[in-house]
C-alpha cells in the first residue's frame, strides 16, 4: 500500500512546467519565457529605483510564458528575498533586464536579483499551480491540487 501511495504521490507533483498544465493542453501552455518573448515586452521608463518602490526583490527568478492559443502572457517567479519564501507575481507588463526591474499589471515592480537557470525546482512548480488555482484557472487547466 506505501508503494502505491508514494507512485500516485509522485504522479501528481508536476516535474516542469509543461507537466502542470494537465487538460487542454492543445489550447494552453506553460514554458520558460525567451528572450524573444521578453522583447516583445515594453520596456519600463522613467522608474525611480527607491527602496518604497520596489515590492520585492527575487532571488532563482525566472520567466515563465503563459501560451494561451497564441496569446502570452509572462509571469515572474522566484525566491522572495526578504521573505525566504517562493513568490510568484501577476502578469508582467514591462521589463528592463538591463536595469533588472519587472512591472506587473498590478503595478508592482520587482528588482531581479539572481538569476535561476533551467527549469523551476519543484517548490516553485508547486507554487505555480497554487497561483492558477487561486486566479480561477486551475480547475480548468487540469492543474493538480496543491495546498499549504
Amino acid at each position: 500500500m506505501t508503494n502505491e501511495l508514494n507512485q500516485a504521490i509522485n504522479e501528481l507533483i508536476p516535474k516542469s512546467l509543461d507537466d502542470i498544465i494537465r487538460d487542454k493542453r492543445d489550447e494552453c501552455s506553460l514554458s520558460l519565457s525567451t528572450s524573444d518573448d521578453l522583447d516583445e515586452l515594453p520596456m519600463i521608463v522613467d522608474v525611480a529605483i527607491k527602496p518604497k518602490t520596489i515590492r520585492a526583490k527575487l532571488n532563482n527568478w525566472r520567466f515563465v510564458c503563459v501560451n494561451n492559443n497564441g496569446m502570452k502572457s509572462h509571469l515572474l517567479t522566484g525566491i522572495h528575498e526578504a521573505q525566504n519564501c517562493v513568490w510568484s507575481t501577476s502578469v508582467i507588463v514591462g521589463v528592463d533586464l538591463e536595469h533588472g526591474l519587472a512591472l506587473t499589471r498590478s503595478g508592482s515592480i520587482y528588482k531581479l536579483g539572481t538569476k535561476g537557470e533551467g527549469e523551476p525546482e519543484t517548490d516553485i512548480l508547486l507554487h505555480i499551480c497554487v497561483q492558477f488555482h487561486n486566479w480561477g484557472i486551475g480547475e480548468m487547466l487540469g492543474v493538480p491540487h496543491i495546498f499549504y
